[in-house]
This record gives structure tokens, C-alpha cells and sequence, in this order.
């Protein structure tokens, strides 16, 4: 309303100096007065010609290229803009108003040995593009959004700003144009050790578990490219006169239980929740390779569960749920876990990814511990160095038989990531 008054009155004022030159020039008569007046007047009709020209009439939509991505990632945006009526004008600008969730950058590793590791992941994102339409009627011009931010952004207004030659006449208008696109955590490549060989006997996860158990032949088949030489059958391969390979029994479903803290418990360091989120789906999709039933557990208020052996939409849910997860400031990890645990009697082996620890939470993992055939956790912390405190709440857990994981800034920039149980 404003913008608009403020038109009009500029307008009035150009008019008004259109009447006071040529009564100047009918008045005083001779070259000087209706040079002005003449020089002038193409000049003022330009620009009541400009104040009444629609902005409103403009359409205008992007493109996304890539609008599925990953934290750290950047996107190619593609704006179209259109008009019908060929006025001339000597610039525009286009602004895009960007999202508060897009107020973040993520630089994969690298944010785990930059000035970010202070736990601040802000940044300011602005974005104005000057253009020159003249008399043409559509014109395209791309940008890019780099260090990409976990999370479900949506593009959604666009500012176009205009004016007359000489600046006397701005026009301003907001275009609300909706984009949306997906951001999904920064997946590490990991390396799981342990020094435990049998998982059968409380072991965990390693680089020698196979999907095959090589103990028990159940029969026999022909050889096929890849099969073990020490897999060949050699009595059979005599009896049929060609080579003979054998045949194993399938590993026993492993039930894996993965949980993850969506506690941050006061701490407001950004970063360190983002590792627990790209840990999450990364050892997630480590196992999922595997022929393991896995179940994803997140621990909040609300706890969220999702039995990943069922379907692929399962696994598809808990991506979108890692992909808008927030981090809840209150709320206890110890008495949730404890809840929570009451209704998983059959997972084998139970993963823990967390941020923080106190007594409360050594408490319940130790009664967790004796229900379970076997526990682990993953430990991420913000310093260089694990505090003496923090050592001395995680001696009791290894004492009990749990394997402890701590994971700082600097092995989560490491590729790959290793995860060492012991």
C-alpha cells in the first residue's frame, strides 16, 4: 500500500513537471524553454508509462536439477522468468528469500576440522542477481546453493525490483514460487573392527562376519567363478568328474537394534547431534548389506521405531526421519531407554550412538546389560580429548562387559570412519 502511494505521487510529480514546462515554453516562447519542454517529454511519458506497467503480470518458476541430494552437496537452481508485454526496461534485479532452514552449511568432513567444530553451523545466505531485459520478453539465468544443510527446504518467494533511467520511479514485487527439495545426511564409509571373532558368543559386528557359515555343508553344486578354493568339494568333484563346490547353510537372522539419543540435553553444539545423525544412517546402511534383521530406534519424547528387515518402505520412512529430525533440548535418554527396552527382548545385539553421559545413563545401560546378550556404544564427543570425568563414567561399562567406541571430531573426518569395539 505504501509502494503504491508512493507511485502515485511520483507520478503526480512527473505530470506536474510536464505542465510547469510547457507553460514555461507557451510563456517565455524561444529555443531554450521548449527544448526543455520536448527533451523532457519523452522522458516523463516513459515514466508514467513505467509507474502503470504490471509487475504483477510477470510469471516466473525455477528448476531444480538435483532436488534430492546429500548434506555438504550443492544444487543448480534454473529461473524462468516470463512477461507479455515487451516494455522496455533497463534493469531489474531478482532477490531470493531464502529459508531459515537454509540459514546453515554443511562441508561433510571437512566441517569436523574447520572453525565449525566450535559447534556453530550459521551462515548467511543472500542471493541478488541484477538483470538487463530491455525489450526481450523471457530470459533464464541459473545459480547454486553450496554447503547444503541437512533437511526438507522449501524455496518459496523471489523479490523482483525495477525502476524508471534515472531512478525517480522503483517498483518492487514478491512472487510467491514453491520448490521444494531434499537434503539427507552425509553418509561416512566405515570400517567396523572388533576383537572378538564370534558374534554367536556376545561378539559384535567385524569385517570377518560372513553371510555364509562355512562350518556345515548342507550339499553340493558345480563351481561358479568366485567360489573359495577351499570350498571345493573334492570327493564329488572325483565321483561326477567335474568340479564341485560346496554348499553351506545360511547364517541364523541376527536381530540388530541401533538407537540413537535425540536428547541434546542442553548442549548447543550443533555439530556433534549432525555426527549422530550421519552415524545413524551410515552404520545403518553398513548392515543393511548384510542378511541381518535390523530395527532403528530413535529416543526422544516420542520415540520413533522402524523395523528395517520388513520393507523397503520402512527404511524409506526412517531416512525421511533422519532426514527432518530435530534435536530436543529436554527430556532424559536414561529413563526413556529404560522404557523402551522393556518391549525389545529379542534383539541380539544392541548399538547405542550418543552425545552425552552421566551417571543416570551408566546406570541404566548396566541394567540394560544384563537383559541383552550383548551391548555397544558409540560415544561422540566435541573435544580433542575425552575429559577424566567422562573416562571414568565409561570404565564401569567396559568392566561390565559393554564395548566402548568413542568417537571425536577428528576420526569422523578420517575416511573411512573406524569403528573399533573392544
Amino acid at each position: 500500500m505504501k509502494e503504491n502511494l508512493r507511485i502515485i505521487l511520483r507520478s503526480l510529480g512527473v505530470l506536474t513537471l510536464i505542465v510547469i514546462l510547457f507553460c514555461y515554453a507557451m510563456f517565455q516562447g524561444g529555443f531554450v524553454s521548449w527544448f526543455l519542454f520536448y527533451g523532457y517529454l519523452p522522458i516523463g511519458i516513459y515514466q508514467l508509462l513505467f509507474a502503470s506497467y504490471p509487475l504483477r503480470a510477470w510469471q516466473i518458476y525455477r528448476e531444480i536439477e538435483n532436488p534430492v541430494c546429500q548434506a555438504g552437496d550443492e544444487i543448480v537452481v534454473k529461473v524462468h522468468l516470463k512477461r507479455k508485454l515487451p516494455f522496455p526496461l533497463l534493469y531489474c534485479t531478482f532477490e531470493e528469500k531464502f529459508p531459515q532452514s537454509l540459514m546453515k552449511e554443511d562441508t561433510k568432513k571437512a566441517k569436523y576440522l574447520s572453525s565449525q567444530a566450535s559447534g556453530q553451523m550459521t551462515v548467511s545466505r543472500r542471493l541478488i542477481r541484477m538483470l538487463f531485459p530491455l525489450f526481450r520478453r523471457n530470459f533464464t539465468f541459473s545459480y547454486s546453493i553450496q554447503s547444503l544443510p541437512r533437511g526438507e527446504h522449501v524455496l518459496d518467494k523471489v523479490t523482483i525490483q525495477t525502476g524508471d533511467i534515472f531512478g525517480f520511479i522503483k517498483k518492487s514485487r514478491d512472487f510467491q514460487v514453491e520448490n521444494t527439495f531434499a537434503v539427507y545426511p552425509y553418509e561416512h564409509e566405515l570400517r567396523l573392527v572388533s576383537d572378538m571373532e564370534s558374534y554367536e558368543q556376545g561378539g559384535v559386528l567385524s569385517n570377518q562376519l560372513q553371510h555364509m557359515n562355512t562350518t556345515v555343508a548342507s550339499g553340493a553344486r558345480e563351481y561358479a567363478p568366485g567360489d573359495r578354493f577351499a570350498w571345493i568339494d573334492w570327493k564329488q568333484t572325483a565321483r561326477k568328474q567335474t568340479m564341485m563346490t560346496k554348499e553351506f547353510d545360511r547364517e541364523k537372522s541376527m536381530d540388530i537394534l541401533l538407537v540413537h539419543d535425540n536428547f541434546m540435553n542442553g548442549n548447543k553444539n550443533e555439530l556433534i547431534y549432525e555426527a549422530s545423525i550421519e552415524m545413524s544412517l551410515s552404520f545403518i546402511e553398513k548392515i543393511a548389506k548384510k542378511d541381518y534383521q535390523t530395527s532403528f530406534l530413535s529416543i526422544g519424547e516420542r520415540p520413533h521405531v522402524f523395523e528395517l528387515g520388513q520393507s523397503e518402505q520402512q527404511m524409506e520412512r526412517m531416512k525421511h526421519y533422519l532426514l527432518t529430525a530435530r534435536g530436543e533440548q529436554e527430556g532424559s535418554f536414561s529413563i526413556r531407554f529404560r522404557e523402551e527396552m522393556a518391549h525389545f527382548h529379542q534383539a541380539d545385539i544392541i548399538f547405542l550412538i550418543v552425545t552425552s553421559i552421566d551417571p543416570q545413563f551408566v546406570q541404566a545401560i548396566q541394567e540394560a546389560r544384563q537383559r541383552m546378550k550383548h551391548l555397544s556404544i558409540i560415544y561422540i564427543y566435541p573435544e580433542k580429548v575425552l575429559p577424566d570425568t567422562e573416562k571414568h563414567l565409561l570404565e564401569p561399562l567396559r568392566f561390565s562387559g559393554i564395548a566402548v567406541q568413542q568417537l571425536s571430531m577428528e576420526q569422523l573426518a578420517a575416511d573411512p570412519v573406524e569403528v573399533i569395539f573392544k
